[in-house]
């Protein structure tokens, strides 16, 4: 016998089609609509259910509510046969000099029957009025405070922040909070906070992941892990100069991976330029699976660049002529080379540098960049600046055997007009 739709009372011949009213929320909106009490081993037809989702979605103010309602009763009904409960010993500790009292052995204070629990916590100011960091009166930039702040502080300060509680914008850097500004706060006064069984297993996750990230030796991920001294010893670049490379960056197509985030990705790049280390240690020190992980990550990395950034500040075509003769030419080459006298004169400098590999295993490509005046294996590429060091393209690299000299290097660029070097340079070339 072919069951019926409860709601509808449509015939159920598909087992695709059939629906349990497992869901509380669910069984409650069937209910409501048909006026009947129903159980959940009654069946629903796909269109009914789609109906509950379309209000479900069209009515946002109440979807976190039942996600939320639906969560708890999940965790009550696993819950429902355990003999015994037992509770969490928190213990909420604040370095603050000032006269508050803080918590030393908070009271836990339980609802068996909705598994709810309420924390004494040291936690801040949630006025819209005053900044929970400094506790100055906000000005017309404030912003609030993230949930990834928020955790973090409870963590590693255990300080609570309250949810919406706000800050003035000059305590950000890159969307976070620095850490002058973690340092700076202080608990306001001891708050009760409430907590269901599912935002205690919440805080438990959260907790785990940030105490695997606390493991690292080195991440790029959390702005407040590497001071701007540190920065400029792995990448060269200052934080500040860092996070802003990062965001031009992801302006391009590469996204974050299971493996590594865009920072992390970029941050690991520039340690390779910046030390010139194995990927082997690079992997050691980021704690990555193995060496072709890095290869493929920096291989992201350098398209990503290439594609964002390369384009618009180096070569040819991110700057004119003009640009170079008034802003990137000085008084003594245009008084040594013009006479002082020439305004369509643009004066640049092209010469090779040296840019050291190691030895190949190919017999052919080794003797091909072996250099007789360095005796070491190298490349040359070709830089074009200006007299006040300003670069202005790069071209190459070159072999460095004894055919590939400055000169028939230089000769090779201008017969092939790589990069359109003639119609940016014209007639006159100075070197």
């Amino acid at each position: 016998m072919n069951e019926r739709c409860c709601p509808c009372g449509a015939r159920l011949d598909r087992s695709s089609c059939v629906r349990p009213l497992k869901s509380p929320c669910l069984r409650m909106f069937m209910s409501i609509r048909t006026l009947k009490s129903l159980s959940n081993d009654q069946k629903v037809c796909n269109v009914c259910r789609h109906s509950y989702i379309k209000w479900k979605s069209e009515n946002s103010e109440f979807s976190a509510m039942l996600d939320h309602f639906e969560n708890d009763m999940l965790v009550i009904n696993d819950n429902a046969n355990s003999d015994s409960y037992q509770f969490m010993d928190v213990q909420v500790q604040t370095d603050d000099s000032s006269r508050l009292t803080t918590v030393e052995n908070p009271t836990l204070i339980t609802n068996t029957n909705h598994q709810e629990g309420k924390l004494q916590l040291n936690a801040t100011s949630s006025s819209h009025t005053k900044c929970c960091v400094c506790r100055e009166n906000l000005r017309d930039h404030s912003v609030k405070i993230t949930s990834q702040d928020r955790d973090f502080i409870f963590f590693s300060r255990n300080i609570w922040i309250p949810v919406g509680a706000r800050c003035c914008s000059g305590h950000l850097i890159n969307n976070l909070l620095s850490k002058e500004a973690v340092d700076q706060i202080k608990p306001f006064s001891i708050r009760y906070q409430e907590l269901s069984s599912s935002d205690v297993q919440l805080l438990l996750n959260k907790a785990q992941t940030l105490f695997e990230n606390g493991k690292k030796r080195f991440s790029f991920d959390d702005p407040r892990d590497l001071n701007d001294d540190e920065y400029c010893l792995l990448t060269s670049l200052s934080r500040d100069n860092f996070n802003d490379f990062v965001q031009i960056v992801s302006s391009s197509t590469i996204r974050p991976s299971c493996n590594r985030s865009i920072r992390t990705a970029v941050g690991i790049y520039l340690c390779k330029l910046r030390l010139g280390i194995s990927n082997r240690l690079l992997a050691c020190m980021f704690q990555i699976a193995d060496k072709r992980t890095v290869s493929r990550i920096i291989n992201s990395a350098r398209q990503a660049i290439v594609k964002s950034f390369v384009s618009d500040n180096l070569g040819f075509g991110h700057v004119t002529r003009e640009d170079v003769i008034g802003h990137h030419t000085t008084t003594i080459a245009r008084e040594l080379m013009c006479g002082g006298d020439s305004t369509d004169t643009a004066i640049i400098i092209i010469d090779g540098t040296y840019l050291y590999i190691q030895k190949s295993r190919n017999n052919e490509f080794q003797r091909k960049t072996f250099n007789l005046y360095k005796k070491r294996s190298l490349l040359k590429p070709m830089m074009i600046v200006t007299t006040t060091g300003y670069s202005v393209a790069c071209i190459g690299p070159f072999l460095s055997d004894f055919n590939n000299n400055d000169a028939a290097i230089m000769k090779d660029i201008l017969l092939r007009n790589t990069d359109h070097i003639l119609s940016w340079l014209k007639e006159v070339i100075f070197f």
